[in-house]
């Protein structure tokens, strides 16, 4: 028997015993949608207390394997020389050769 059909399996038989409970039960209408609607209302509750349990758990998972197997970008380091700046636009000079108004203009004095 695959997963599949099992779960399809024990869907069905949770709506049958749902729709014979609400046709045999002894409460009236009101009281019996009320009932329904709390039990719903508890599954949901559950039902979303698990997943974020799970997610909790897969994050936490995923961060251990990530720090042993050191798989995560190193931070790039960038140094800043003459030769891998650029040189300023030639409107930034001013009266004297000397004086940029950019801080990433290297001068050879």
């Amino acid at each position: 028997m695959s997963k599949k059909s099992f779960g399809l399996g024990a869907i069905l038989g949770a709506l049958t015993g749902a729709a014979a409970a609400y046709l045999l039960a002894p409460q009236s209408g009101q009281e019996f949608q009320d009932d329904m609607k709390l039990k719903v209302k508890e599954a949901k509750n559950k039902a979303i207390i698990r997943m974020d349990e799970a997610v909790m758990e897969t994050e936490i998972w995923l961060d251990q394997q990530l720090s042993e197997q050191d798989i995560r970008n190193q931070p790039v380091k960038y140094e800043r020389t003459p030769e891998t700046t650029a040189e300023a636009p030639v409107h930034a000079y001013t009266d004297t050769d000397d004086y940029t108004e950019s801080p990433d203009v290297f001068t050879e004095e």
